[in-house]
C-alpha cells in the first residue's frame, strides 16, 4: 500500500512539474525586448510585455481589413473595420458591445472617441469625417473646407481624426503636405496645424542655384512630407507620425506648431501609430510590429515585437496598423493582414519602471529611490534608471550620489546641475582659505627673493639649474617656449641656427600623442564626449601621426618643385615646433575642463578655438619662413599641400586594398593546398 501510495505522488509531481514548465514555455515572449544606453545602443533587457492573448473576432462578426482602433475611458475598445465599412465597438474580453455607421460610412481608417462619448470616424471614401452619437446616429459631419485659405487644389480625404477638449477637430488628410487640418466642432476651417519641413539636398541647392525659374518650375516641387497619423494628449498637445521622414516621424507640437520632442528619437522612420497613455507615456508602432515605448521626455523604455514569421504565432505581427492603451497598461495593436487585435500584458518589471516614472512626475522623489533601485537590482544596464536615482538624489541635495549616477547615465546636464552644485558650497566653505594661501605664496616668493640677494643662500639650487640648462636635449625641448614669445625667431633658430634636433623634435612628437591621450581620458565628463572603453590605442596613433606624416611628405614633396628652400629634416621639426599652443596649454586647459560647468562652457571652448586657431597661425609662419615664401607663395604652397595630402591618401588606400587582395589570395591557396595535402 505503502509503495503504491508513493508511486501516486510521484506521478503528481511528475505531471505538476510538467504542467509548470509548459506554462513557462507558453508565457516566454517570441520576441527580444530592448532599451537604450548613454550611446543611443540598444541593449537586451527583461521582457516588458507578454502576448496575452488575442482578439479573433467580436461575437459573430469577423474584422475585414482594420485600420485604426481607440480605447475611451471606460476600456471600451473602438475599431474602424474598414473593408466592413463600420466602427465595431468591443469591451476588453472582445465581446460586442455595438456597431456604429454600418449604413452611412464607405471605408473608415481611423476613429476617436471624445470625453462626451461621441464617436469621430475618418472616411477618405466618403471625404469626410463623419461625428456619431451615442445612440449611433450622425450628428455632424465634416467636410472639405470651403475657405479659400484651405486652398483651391488641395485634396480633403480624411485619413486619421483627434479632437481635444475644446472641440476642436484635426485631421490626417492624404496628400496635404501643409500639415494637419484644424476645423472647429462646427466644422469651420481654423488652418494648418503642425506641418513638416521640406527635405533639402544637394541636388535641390544645385538646381536653385543653376537653373532659371522656368527650369525649376517643370521639376518635381519640394514639398514637405504628409503626416499620416495623429493623437492627442490630456493636456491638449499635438503628436503626429509622418511615415518615412527619416529621423523625425514622431512629433509633439505646442500651440505654436513647435516641436517639443527629441529630434533623435525615431528608430523606424515606418511608423504607424502612436498612442498616448493615462501617464504620458508615448506609443509608436512600426508596420514591421517593432513597439516602442517612450517616457514624456522622449528617453526609449522598451522595444519590442518582430515581424511574423510565418507561425501566426501571438506577438507577431504581418501589417501592424494600429496600437492603444488601457487603464491598465495593457497594449492592444491592430494587426490589418491577420485582422485581429493582439494583446500585451506588462511584466512586473515594467510596472517597477512605470510606477519609478510617475512617483518622479508627481514629485515624489524620495520615494522614486525605492523603485529604480529594484529596477537597477534587476538590470544594471538600465540607463533610465540610473537617471532617475540621480534626478531623486539631486532633489534630495545628495549631489555626490547624484555625480555618480549622472556619469553611469551620461547625463551631461544633470552632472553639470550637480557639480555646479558641489563646487559652489566647496568655494562657500573654502574660498578664504584658497585667498590665503595665494597672497601667501606671493608674500613667500618675494621674500625667498629678498633672502636671496642678502645671503645668496639659494646659489647652489642655482647652479643645478644652468647645469641643467646646458643640457643640449633640454636646453632643445625648452626652445619650444620660444614659439610662444616670437615665432618668427624661433623658426629662424630652426633654419639658420640649428637650435634643434631630430631628437628633440621626436621626443615632442612623442610628447603630443601623450597629451591627446591624457585629453581623451581625463577631459572634464561634462566636454568629453569619448568613451574610454571604446578606445583603441593603435587607431589613436594613426589618427594623430597619419596626418602629420601626410602634412611633412607633401609640404616636402610640393616645395621642393616650388622653389621652397626648407630640408626635409627642417619641415619635420618646424611641423612639431608649430604645435607649441598645444603642447604648452592643452594640459592646462584638460585639467581646468573638470572644475567647469555648463554656465563655464564659453571658457573651454573659446581656450580650445585660441590654440588651434594659434597652431595654424604658426603653422603657417613656418611654411613661410622656412621655404622663404611670400604670402602669396605661402598660401598657394598650402593649398596644394592639403591636395597632395588628398592624393597621397588616396595612393595609399588604393595600395592597401591591392596588398589586402594578395593577402586573400595567397592564404587561400595556402589552404586550399592544406586541405588537399589531409585528402
Amino acid at each position: 500500500m505503502r509503495n503504491v501510495y508513493g508511486k501516486i505522488m510521484l506521478l503528481v509531481l511528475v505531471v505538476f512539474l510538467w504542467l509548470d514548465s509548459s506554462s513557462a514555455v507558453s508565457a516566454e515572449a517570441p520576441y527580444k525586448t530592448y532599451t537604450e544606453d548613454h550611446n543611443r545602443q540598444f541593449v537586451r533587457t527583461q521582457d516588458a510585455y507578454y502576448p496575452a492573448g488575442s482578439i479573433e473576432k467580436v461575437g459573430e462578426l469577423e474584422f475585414s481589413g482594420p485600420s485604426d482602433l481607440y480605447i475611451d475611458a471606460h476600456n471600451r475598445i473602438y475599431v474602424a473595420d474598414t473593408n466592413n465599412h463600420r466602427i465595431v465597438v468591443t469591451d476588453e474580453a472582445g465581446r460586442l458591445i455595438r456597431t456604429v455607421g454600418e449604413d452611412v460610412l464607405q471605408s473608415p481608417t481611423g476613429v476617436f472617441v471624445d470625453a462626451q462619448g461621441f464617436v469621430y470616424a475618418a472616411d477618405g471614401g466618403l471625404g469626410q469625417v463623419v461625428k456619431f452619437g451615442e445612440d449611433g446616429s450622425v450628428n455632424h459631419t465634416y467636410e472639405r473646407p470651403e475657405s479659400p485659405l484651405f486652398g483651391k487644389n488641395n485634396p480633403f480625404k480624411p485619413l486619421k481624426v483627434a479632437v481635444d477638449k475644446r472641440g476642436n477637430v484635426y485631421i490626417i488628410s492624404e496628400g496635404t503636405t501643409n500639415g494637419v487640418v484644424q476645423m472647429s466642432s462646427h466644422g469651420d476651417f481654423l488652418g494648418y496645424f503642425g506641418s513638416n519641413e521640406s527635405q533639402s539636398s544637394l541636388r535641390i541647392m544645385l538646381e536653385r542655384f543653376f537653373f532659371t525659374d522656368a527650369q525649376r518650375a517643370k521639376l518635381f516641387k519640394n514639398v514637405p512630407p504628409s503626416p499620416t497619423n495623429i493623437a492627442i494628449d490630456e493636456k491638449g498637445l499635438i503628436y503626429t507620425i509622418t511615415q518615412g521622414d527619416e529621423g523625425k516621424s514622431v512629433k509633439r507640437f505646442n500651440i505654436s506648431g513647435f516641436n517639443l520632442l527629441p529630434v533623435d528619437m525615431t528608430f523606424d522612420p515606418y511608423y504607424t501609430d502612436v498612442y498616448l497613455s493615462k501617464s504620458g507615456n508615448i506609443y509608436t508602432l512600426s508596420q514591421t510590429g517593432i513597439i516602442f515605448e517612450f517616457d514624456t521626455e522622449g528617453n526609449l523604455l522598451f522595444s519590442f515585437g518582430a515581424p511574423d514569421d510565418g507561425k501566426s504565432r501571438i506577438g507577431l505581427f504581418l501589417n501592424a496598423a494600429g496600437i492603444a492603451v488601457d487603464s491598465r497598461e495593457h497594449l492592444y495593436v491592430l494587426d490589418k493582414e491577420r485582422n485581429n487585435i493582439q494583446i500585451f500584458e506588462p511584466t512586473e518589471f515594467t510596472g517597477l519602471v512605470h510606477h519609478a516614472l510617475e512617483l518622479y512626475k508627481e514629485g515624489h522623489y524620495v520615494e522614486s529611490r525605492e523603485p529604480w533601485s529594484q529596477v537597477l537590482r534587476r538590470n544594471n544596464l538600465f540607463d533610465l534608471a540610473h537617471k532617475g536615482l540621480a534626478d531623486a538624489y539631486y532633489k534630495q541635495q545628495l549631489y555626490a550620489e547624484s555625480i555618480e549616477e549622472y556619469v553611469i547615465a551620461n547625463d551631461k546636464e544633470g552632472y553639470s546641475n550637480a557639480f555646479w552644485e558641489i563646487r559652489n558650497r566647496w568655494l562657500q566653505n573654502n574660498l578664504i582659505v584658497v585667498i590665503y594661501l595665494v597672497l601667501a605664496w606671493l608674500l613667500l616668493r618675494v621674500l625667498l627673493r629678498w633672502v636671496q640677494r642678502k645671503t645668496r643662500v639659494f646659489d647652489p639650487v642655482l647652479r643645478i639649474k644652468r647645469n641643467m640648462m646646458s643640457i643640449a636635449f633640454i636646453r632643445e625641448v625648452l626652445f619650444l617656449f620660444r614659439f610662444i614669445k616670437n615665432p618668427f625667431d624661433g623658426f629662424y633658430g630652426i633654419k639658420e641656427e640649428q637650435k634643434v634636433s631630430l631628437w628633440s623634435a621626436t621626443f615632442l612628437y612623442a610628447l603630443f600623442f601623450v597629451e591627446y591621450v591624457f585629453a581623451l581620458y581625463n577631459t572634464g565628463f561634462i566636454f568629453n564626449n569619448m568613451e574610454p572603453s571604446n578606445l583603441i590605442l593603435m587607431r589613436e596613433i594613426a589618427k594623430v601621426f597619419a596626418p602629420f606624416a601626410l602634412w611633412i611628405i607633401s609640404n616636402y614633396l610640393v616645395s621642393t618643385i616650388s622653389e621652397g628652400e626648407g630640408k626635409f629634416s627642417e619641415v619635420y621639426k618646424g611641423t612639431i615646433y608649430a604645435m607649441a599652443p598645444y603642447l604648452v596649454f592643452s594640459p592646462i586647459i584638460v585639467v581646468v575642463s573638470n572644475v567647469l560647468t555648463f554656465n563655464d562652457a564659453f571658457l573651454y571652448s573659446f581656450s580650445s578655438n585660441i590654440v588651434i586657431v594659434w597652431c595654424v597661425v604658426l603653422m603657417f609662419i613656418k611654411v613661410k619662413e622656412i621655404h622663404d615664401y611670400t604670402v602669396g607663395g605661402t598660401i598657394r604652397n598650402i593649398l596644394i599641400t592639403l591636395f597632395g595630402m588628398l592624393i597621397l591618401s588616396l595612393v595609399l588606400f588604393i595600395v592597401y586594398v591591392l596588398l589586402d587582395q594578395v593577402f586573400d589570395f595567397v592564404y587561400s591557396v595556402i589552404r586550399e593546398l592544406m586541405v588537399r595535402a589531409e585528402l
